[in-house]
């Protein structure tokens, strides 16, 4: 059964859309804050949320919130070494808020993960999507480089199929996207865009 089939039964799930991701004044990680902005993620994203609300589908986000103290954190990669030493990303500040545009409806869903690298990682996420009854993942958020990649294989291991709209994630510039998309990500997903995607929706009995 291709992914496309299954969009009745998808969730929307949106990765670290969050200030210290995706906003200038707040980022941690500045590249990727260049490229998710010069891509215009935001906004296509926001239509995605829109469409999958319109039919009745679950919208889930998927926040980083590290402990004030970092306990727990594992420090064993540059990526989480650099945003312990700038102390990113911490619990109760600006940082780990979702972007304005894309502020959370109540019926949204929002997992929280306090450590680890990936969507899957020591949180709720694998239950709600089992309780909501999905079959297919729809990916979108930051970043191309790590965690949209290792969400994609989470899924595949849980038996998802998964659908991701490439010009709704972003990374750490575009000749990684690029790289990163059709090396890794399109053999393993169905590799669409945001406005095709949500023309597909339109049409979907849920």
């Amino acid at each position: 059964m291709k992914a496309f089939d299954l969009l009745g039964q998808s969730a929307l799930l949106i990765n670290e859309c969050q200030r210290g991701l995706l906003e200038a004044e707040h980022s941690v990680l500045p590249a990727i804050t260049e490229h998710a902005t010069a891509r215009q993620i935001v906004p296509k994203i926001a239509a995605l949320a829109a469409a999958f609300r319109e039919r009745g589908l679950p919208v889930i986000y998927i926040n980083v919130e590290h402990r004030a103290d970092f306990a727990g954190v594992s420090i064993n990669n540059p990526a989480v070494a650099y945003i312990r030493h700038k102390n990113g990303l911490v619990e109760g500040s600006p940082q780990v808020e979702v972007v304005a545009d894309l502020t959370p409806h109540a019926s949204d869903h929002i997992v929280r993960r306090y450590s680890g690298m990936t969507a899957f990682y020591g949180n709720q996420l694998e239950s709600l999507l089992h309780n909501l009854n999905c079959k297919c993942l729809v990916l979108a958020g930051v970043s191309t480089n790590a965690a949209i990649p290792g969400m994609l294989l989470g899924g595949l291991d849980r038996g998802y199929q998964v659908i991701i709209p490439e010009d709704a994630i972003a990374g750490s510039s575009q000749e990684a996207h690029h790289a990163i998309l059709h090396h890794m990500l399109a053999p393993l997903a169905t590799i669409t865009n945001s406005s095709e995607l949500s023309r597909s929706l339109s049409t979907t009995e849920h």
